[in-house]
């Protein structure tokens, strides 16, 4: 009876402390899956217009997000109203736009840092949680280079816009200056928490085309005739087709796979170390 308890709680022991270090690989995919929301672009404008009177800009309701805070923000089909999507091809992200910085846009997405701006216009400034994953919400944003693109899309046009402020670059959360309107130029301002919460990261895009999603849909192979291609590189042209060729925001498959490998490894490790135990008991017995 002893040996069974004894065994017991060695397998327990193992299989969670195996199955938590297993979660730090799996969570992105499980995370995304949980909290993805249906992109329409055919509903864009009118959610922007649904959302005129409920958007909320004031900072002051914002909150640290905790552990598992996704927990809360599983099947918000109905609860959450996208007016368009940012794309940042460099670190693999996707993030649906919505119009103000409440709960839960910020959490699951991008929200708009101030009203009544309009993509392609003045400095459209977006701000979105920080997350230890890169591949989650703006916690890639750090990593995002000057040169790298900067993709925005309303229901009528893709904005490219090319980075000049990034690597890293870090300010303190009173500059409130960075959303304000720069004469003569179009900008795109993204920003986030640093890791310990007391200062910001920013970066920084501008303008440098815009194509009619007409237009792209209608002759995606033929996108480096339609791009200023004088003004982007060839490997920024390949990396918009990339993402024109799924204008949609592609569905989340839950990552079954991944989660039986973690699973299953976790069982087996916790049962080979009770083996090895046991092997280890009965040495000493005899």
């Amino acid at each position: 009876m002893k040996n069974f308890l004894v065994n017991t709680l060695i397998f327990l022991l193992v299989l969670v402390g195996s199955l938590l270090v297993g979660w730090h690989f799996i969570q992105e995919d499980v995370i995304l899956f949980f909290t993805q929301v249906p992109i329409v672009t055919e509903e864009f404008e009118i959610n922007l217009v649904e959302t005129e009177e409920t958007a909320v800009f004031d900072w002051d309701v914002v909150t640290q997000l905790d552990t598992n805070y996704w927990l809360q923000y599983i099947d918000l089909d109905d609860e959450v109203s996208p007016i368009g999507e940012l794309i940042l091809p460099s670190i693999d992200t996707r993030l649906p736009v919505f119009h103000g910085v409440g709960e839960p846009n910020i959490t699951i997405g991008a929200g708009t840092m101030l009203p009544g701006l309009v993509m392609g216009e003045g400095n459209y400034s977006l701000a979105s949680h920080w997350d230890p994953n890169p591949g989650i919400r703006f916690g890639g944003l750090p990593l995002i280079q000057v040169g790298d693109l900067i993709l925005l899309r309303d229901a009528n046009y893709l904005y490219i816009y090319e980075t000049i402020i990034g690597d890293n670059y870090v300010i303190e959360p009173d500059r409130w200056d960075i959303v304000d309107y720069v004469e003569g130029e179009t900008l795109v301002t993204l920003m986030t928490c640093t890791p310990d919460g007391y200062q910001r990261v920013m970066v920084r895009g501008e303008l440098v085309d815009q194509v009619s999603m007409e237009e792209l849909r209608a002759d995606a192979e033929a996108l480096s005739t339609i791009v200023n291609t004088e003004v982007l590189s060839i490997t920024s042209v390949e990396a918009i087709i990339e993402v024109v060729e799924t204008l949609e925001y592609p569905e989340i498959p839950f990552p079954f796979v991944e989660v039986a490998t973690a699973t299953g490894g976790s069982l087996l490790l916790a049962a080979l170390i009770v083996r090895i135990s046991n092997r280890g008991s009965k040495r000493k017995d005899d």
